[in-house]
């Protein structure tokens, strides 16, 4: 009778595979509505734009370099927590730092710069990695 240990490794990678899959796919929901509530938090008690776009722009160039097909709505969903920071303050009982207004709509254009930039790297590393022989990571060998 053979022995199941050590496993063979077609073995052992269909296990690490199906582990893999599932957070491959809830992974960035996770991290859009973390990063999503804490540059609503954050924003909520602070007057400076600054945070906020540093913010929205590394946030967005994660998710745009993690899903580079759909980096457009990752930008647009992400952009979203800014004019959504008055429903916050009313859950959360929060005054807000500032009075809400329509310029919370420019929210979008740093979202939307940082995941094109992300979606744009990650194409760019893919299409250079498919040149690289099997087993070696792209630039590295």
């Amino acid at each position: 009778m053979k022995s199941a240990f050590p496993p063979s490794a077609a073995a052992a990678k269909s296990a690490v595979s199906t582990r893999r899959g599932p957070w491959r796919a809830v992974w960035p929901w996770l991290f859009w509505a973390l990063w999503g509530v804490w540059l609503a938090a954050s924003d909520l008690r602070n007057d400076d734009v600054q945070s906020a776009v540093v913010l929205l722009l590394v946030g967005a160039f994660v998710l745009g370099f993690a899903r580079p097909r759909h980096w457009w709505a990752w930008a647009i969903a992400l952009g979203a927590w800014v004019p959504a920071e008055p429903l916050l303050a009313a859950v959360t009982r929060t005054p807000m730092a500032y009075a809400p207004n329509w310029g919370a709509l420019i929210a979008f254009l740093p979202a939307l710069a940082g995941a094109g930039v992300g979606a744009a790297l990650a194409s760019s590393r893919r299409e250079k990695g498919s040149a690289d022989p099997p087993g070696t990571r792209a630039g590295l060998s």
